[in-house]
């Protein structure tokens, strides 16, 4: 599929963008998350978007779908063990 140069830019700030954010999360040990994502974690629609979110990002291109995917899944894993505890 060719992509145009705004495109590629788009995808690669994209991917990078998600990449900070898992480093950021996967560095972050017993670091409070902000109130608002605690409280969002708990709503079924909130996770639903999510989900719908890393699966729009997988048909745009997979390598951002795949980063969108496991911050989703990292995020609900970090949020179902603090609401646990």
């Amino acid at each position: 599929m060719p992509t145009s140069g705004s495109d590629k830019l788009a995808r690669q700030i994209a991917a990078v963008l998600l990449l900070v954010w898992l480093m950021f999360v996967g560095l972050m040990y017993h670091k409070s998350y902000p109130k608002e994502m605690v409280e969002l974690a708990g709503h079924p629609l909130w996770r639903l978007l999510l989900v719908i979110g890393a699966v729009a990002a997988a048909a745009w291109c997979p390598r951002v779908g795949i980063l969108a995917a496991l911050a989703v899944i990292l995020y609900l894993a970090d949020m179902r063990g603090l609401t646990q505890l």
